[in-house]
């Protein structure tokens, strides 16, 4: 059942939508000039070959009444037969007493037909169509009186052959011209016919990269009117349960920022006098500082998604030496431990960001790398002729193929991941630097590194100043 009902859909998306429709056109078009074609042929050789043979029986009947009124005794048969006819357009022959005498040597009594010939001895006018040599012939035979023989006479139709040739080739070409105009109009048409269509797909693709705005005029065609005002209030669906999430994220994020605020302050008052504590006291603080320091940072983090998803979100981007940059980062990030490679071209580079919020891409992935590798390596610049690339290398487990994309998820982790609570990370960091990076018009992937571990690259526009 599963393979018979996708192997349709496989033939069918071999060629898609707009290619099955030209299939079909040309498909119609060549059936159609086959069809008419042939009737066309056919018609055309009945018609010549029956007024070829009517005209050949009535040249007969009258050359054999000459024949009988001349008399073949009054002079020599076979000047009397020349006479006739011209051997070009006919060759005639008489049989009398056994004796054959002909026009032209171009025919001899032996290629005719024998039953023909019977036919027309025993006393009965005959025709037959054949062949003498390569040219097809008409061979037309009449008795005359008992006592004269009988009169027979060779049609050639080398001319109606090659006319019908003629024919037959123009039908040809005309049948291949009428194909490619099949197959041309139904490529037309289905451009028409997809355009709306490839409209639609392009306010789903614009919904899809965020602009959730985008609707599709409901006046494009009104055979779509169904599908365009189904679509569109899909789109008003998805764009109000989006905002609302995205209100109710902001909201909990707002009214948990006060409580964790008096929680952050009430566990530095009670760190203070961490030494009056008991050991049990001591642990119990421990534990619940690394908690509340994490919520803290996941309500951060809350506030700042929210913001993005609610596209309130500002960026300044301004251009800023690759050089000047790296080292204001460095020392926003306070990890001048961190080794630092930089080629040749990127020191040559402007770069276009809005540099707090590079600051907050590099933290996150630097803080990733604190909590799942083991620390950075390397930070790592490569400059590009559109682009410069800037990586955060570890050594750690590294991260499979897999789960390069899921990564960016939120509250996504790895499969080496620590479990919760063991770490105080939010869960949002990845997907935050995404969303930063692509404020900037730049975009952060993951690649393997040689040796083993991980680098995120996180690749920011180049500007030409």
């Amino acid at each position: 059942m599963v393979e018979g009902s996708t192997q349709p859909r496989g033939r069918q998306g071999r060629f898609g939508l707009r290619g099955r429709i030209v299939i079909r056109f040309a498909s119609i078009a060549l059936l159609l000039s086959l069809t008419l074609g042939l009737v066309t042929y056919l018609t055309v050789r009945q018609i010549v070959v029956e007024n070829r043979e009517e005209s050949a029986i009535d040249q007969v009947a009258r050359d054999a009444l000459l024949l009988e009124a001349v008399g073949p005794d009054s002079t020599n048969p076979s000047e009397l037969l020349a006479s006739m006819r011209p051997p070009s357009r006919s060759t005639p022959l008489f049989l009398a007493e056994g004796r054959w005498f002909a026009a032209s040597l171009q025919v001899r009594p032996e290629d005719l037909p024998q039953d023909l010939v019977e036919t027309v001895v025993s006393g009965v006018s005959a025709r037959q169509f054949t062949r003498l040599g390569p040219s097809p012939v008409l061979v037309v035979g009449t008795p005359l009186r008992a006592d004269l023989g009988a009169y027979f006479e060779v049609f050639r139709l080398d001319d109606i052959e090659a006319t019908l040739s003629a024919l037959l080739t123009v039908l040809m070409i005309a049948g291949l011209g009428t194909t490619i105009a099949g197959a041309l109009l139904g490529w037309v048409m289905a451009g028409r016919v997809l355009q709306p269509l490839h409209q639609v797909a392009g306010v789903a693709q614009q919904i899809a990269a965020g602009e959730l705005e985008s609707r599709i005029d409901e006046t494009l065609d009104r055979d779509l009117l169904t599908l365009t005002s189904s679509f569109n209030r899909m789109a008003d669906a998805l764009q109000e349960r989006i905002a609302r999430e995205a209100r109710f994220a902001s909201d909990v994020a707002h009214e948990l920022r006060t409580p964790v605020t008096t929680l952050v302050t009430s566990l530095s008052v009670i760190e203070r006098r961490r030494d009056e504590l008991t050991p049990q006291g001591r642990e119990a603080l421990d534990l619940l500082s690394r908690d509340v320091r994490r919520l803290e940072r996941t309500v951060a983090d809350l506030i700042e998604i929210a913001k993005h998803d609610a596209g309130v979100a500002t960026v300044d981007l301004e251009p800023v030496p690759v050089a000047t940059l790296l080292g204001w980062l460095l020392n926003r990030l306070r990890r001048p431990d961190i080794p630092v490679d930089i080629d040749e071209p990127a020191t040559r580079s402007t770069v276009l960001v809005d540099q707090m919020r590079l600051e907050r891409v590099l933290a996150n992935l630097i803080d990733n790398a604190e909590s799942y590798a083991g620390g950075v390596d390397r930070l790592s610049v490569e400059g590009r002729r559109d682009a410069v690339l800037i990586a955060v290398e570890d050594s750690g487990p590294g991260i499979p193929i897999e789960e390069r994309e899921r990564i960016f998820e939120r509250f996504a982790r790895g499969q080496d991941a620590p479990r919760t609570g063991e770490y105080e990370g939010s869960g949002l960091g990845l997907s935050l630097a995404q969303e930063n990076a692509r404020l900037q018009g730049g975009l952060v992937r993951i690649e393997g590194r040689p040796g083993g571990g991980a680098r995120f690259v996180v690749e920011v526009p180049v500007v030409e100043l």
